[in-house]
């Protein structure tokens, strides 16, 4: 039978549909729709949507939606979705991480305790702010200046230790002098009483 250039084009539209459906079905998701839980921070520097969140260093969800609220401090509110069968207890702490030295930043999530029940979609999780950089090279430059000042005073107290030291030198020599006297003398005593041990007993 002699196929026709019709049968030949419906081959073709049918194998299409087959590769798109193929592909539909591989790359969609049919898990439930992820739950959302909300956090708020002071400071989020580097934290961007879209980023990822992970509890106990295992990707479980993205954070969808980053905004200021004002009630009455400023705080950035993050919403975060999460997938439906990554449970997170209501003791748990959100912080903000990066991977790696200059990774992109990303949501932490700690496992929380054990008897503590699971928050549901719309709760709040407690949160950890970073610590700026601004206020940490503030506390180096402090101990700095510390360290510094006690060092001048490590150095003020060694020069005049030997200062000290040069002027009472003839009296330290002296009294290591009569140390070592009172030792020999001591020493010699104590050999005298092991040969003769009756001297104990003279007045």
């Amino acid at each position: 039978m002699k196929i026709t250039n019709e049968i030949k084009a419906g081959v073709v539209v049918v194998a299409a549909i087959a590769a798109v459906a193929v592909f539909y079905v591989k790359t969609t998701d049919f898990k439930a729709a992820p739950y959302r839980v909300k956090t708020y921070f002071n400071y989020a520097e580097g934290l961007k949507e879209d980023a990822i969140v992970k509890l106990s260093g295992i990707e479980i969800g993205r954070v969808e939606n980053i905004k200021f609220v004002y009630n009455p401090e400023t705080k950035v509110e993050l919403t975060l979705a999460v997938k439906q069968d990554a449970k997170i207890h209501q003791d748990t702490i959100a912080f903000i991480s990066t991977s790696g030295m200059i990774g992109d930043a990303y949501i932490g999530l700690t496992p929380g305790s054990a008897d503590k029940p699971f928050l549901k979609d719309g709760d709040t999780v407690i949160s950890e702010d970073p610590i700026e950089m601004r206020k940490l090279w503030k506390r180096a430059e402090s101990i700095a200046e510390n360290l510094d000042k006690t060092l001048l005073e490590i150095k003020s107290l060694a020069e005049n230790a030997g200062s000290m030291l040069n002027e009472n030198r003839p009296k330290i020599a002296s009294i290591m002098a009569n140390m070592e006297e009172t030792s020999v003398n001591f020493k010699d005593f104590s050999q005298d009483l092991k040969q003769h041990p009756w001297k104990l007993l003279m007045k």
